[in-house]
């Protein structure tokens, strides 16, 4: 199994208001994708509420293996979703993927 993590700040001019929205929607697009591109088992975007942490909002998936990594990312049902929901409003994305 592959852990996918990715993390943003909102742009700086975002209002604060909006946030938690976004996250919402975010998670529940990312959560359908779970059955629909194979072998992503898992997916959870999470808002950060807590002080301590340098980035805002944060993506937690599992696919199986790394050629499924490969093509989650580039599928057109994820890319749908970093484009017209995360993309807009953020900056600054940080990447981390490892096997379990």
């Amino acid at each position: 199994m592959v852990k996918h993590l990715v993390m943003w700040n909102f742009k700086e001019d975002f209002p604060e208001e909006q946030k938690e929205a976004v996250a919402k929607e975010a998670d529940a697009r990312l959560k359908a994708l779970v059955g629909q591109i194979k072998g992503l088992t898992f997916a959870e975007m999470k808002l950060n509420k807590l002080p301590g942490s340098n980035r805002e909002l944060l993506l937690v998936s599992d696919v199986d293996n790394a050629e499924d990594l490969a093509a989650y990312q580039v599928h057109p049902l994820h890319v749908a979703v970093a484009t017209e929901v995360i993309k807009p409003v953020t900056c600054d994305r940080a990447c981390f993927d490892y096997e379990v």
